[in-house]
């Protein structure tokens, strides 16, 4: 699928639509102007590309204002409006201090799998064929489109089923992390994951398999009915229908949790451009999310380090771009040695690795 051809906007005006976007779809009118907003996205990879930097500067603007998260005592959130200038101000320091320090690049080299929503890969199934089979590997995020009209998007080391009838449509995600975007008809959409099952139409949402097989549903838009097998694979009772935010984590046998819309964590809203937002929380649960994605792993170098607070949008998809960001921001040394990329508060004695201390 070919983007229309345009003449393209300057830096600057792309810099100031992607703030103003930011800014708009983290405050409290973000819903009522996502069309719009999902609008200007897709005009091409330069809006994508914008507005993704824009996210990581304002990582950077939080840092360049705030002490060390382990020092911050917890304040309320700010509501409304303050909280829409708080999101500006962080954005115009971000701007304004990589800026000054000669590191904010709006056509650097960004590899294109770390665009949002580049062309997705056409994914054509006659009716009554065997299930195919799509899959990414370690580090990948694919974008599929499916003869439908749906969307599927596939985290790093993903597999999913896929078989279209002239009924149904069925598909099983047998491991990793999708979303799915699903074009609205007749015909059912379910996907199977584990001993449960997320019955669509014309919705949004992501189902996760996790590492201890535990099943994650998060509907982002529309509604979607969540249902569960007992461990003879009959029914567990009637299925449970979701609203937007609202997040849910099955086992077999039944539902482990439900969260509500304003106790969900949206922080991976963003994960098929390849970002996370991360809010006040351990900076080893950030670097494991990092390694699902790393050829060459991201570890800290001791226990102090592991429990460092950050918050920010940061891009997982890059290892070696997200730890030179870290130790630039958290002030720490980033040692490389042919096995691991670390960070640590001092170069370690001996010559063997590469060691690049703080500025």
């Amino acid at each position: 699928m070919m983007e229309e051809a345009q003449t393209p906007p300057s830096h600057g005006q792309l810099r100031d639509e992607a703030a103003d976007w930011f800014t708009i779809m983290r405050g409290p009118d973000a819903e009522t102007r996502r069309q719009e907003f999902e609008a200007w996205l897709a005009r091409g990879a330069v809006q994508r590309m914008a507005y993704n930097r824009i996210a990581e500067t304002f990582s950077l603007g939080k840092f360049l204002n705030e002490t060390s998260e382990t020092e911050k005592p917890d304040l309320p959130k700010p509501q409304g409006e303050n909280r829409r200038r708080m999101y500006l101000a962080f954005v115009g320091t971000a701007l304004v201090g990589l800026t000054a320090i000669g590191a904010f690049h709006w056509y650097g080299d960004i590899p294109a799998g770390n665009l949002a929503s580049p062309p997705p890969i056409a994914v054509s199934l006659p009716s009554g064929a065997q299930p195919q089979k799509l899959a990414t590997a370690i580090g990948e995020i694919r974008f599929f489109k499916l003869a439908d009209g749906s969307t599927v998007t596939l985290d790093t080391g993903s597999l999913l089923l896929i078989s279209l009838s002239k009924t149904e449509r069925d598909l099983r995600l047998v491991r990793g992390h999708a979303r799915f975007e699903v074009a609205h008809e007749a015909r059912p959409f379910v996907v199977s994951a584990g001993g449960g099952t997320v019955t669509a139409r014309g919705t949004i949402f992501d189902v996760t398999v996790a590492d201890d097989r535990r099943i994650k549903v998060h509907l982002l838009r529309g509604a979607v009915d969540v249902a569960m097998a007992d461990a003879r694979g009959q029914s567990g009772g009637p299925p449970l229908r979701l609203t937007p935010g609202q997040q849910i984590s099955l086992e077999e046998g039944g539902v482990l949790q439900l969260a509500q819309a304003s106790d969900a964590n949206n922080g991976d809203a963003q994960w098929p451009d390849g970002l996370r937002d991360y809010e006040n929380v351990r900076l080893s649960d950030l670097i494991a999310d990092a390694n699902r994605y790393a050829s060459q792993p991201l570890v800290a170098a001791s226990d102090d380090v592991n429990e460092i607070r950050v918050s920010g949008t940061f891009r997982v998809t890059d290892t070696k771009h997200l730890a030179q960001n870290l130790a630039g921001l958290l002030g720490l040394t980033l040692v490389a040695s042919p096995n691991s990329l670390s960070l640590a508060r001092s170069c370690p004695a001996g010559r063997q690795n590469i060691c690049q201390p703080p500025s």
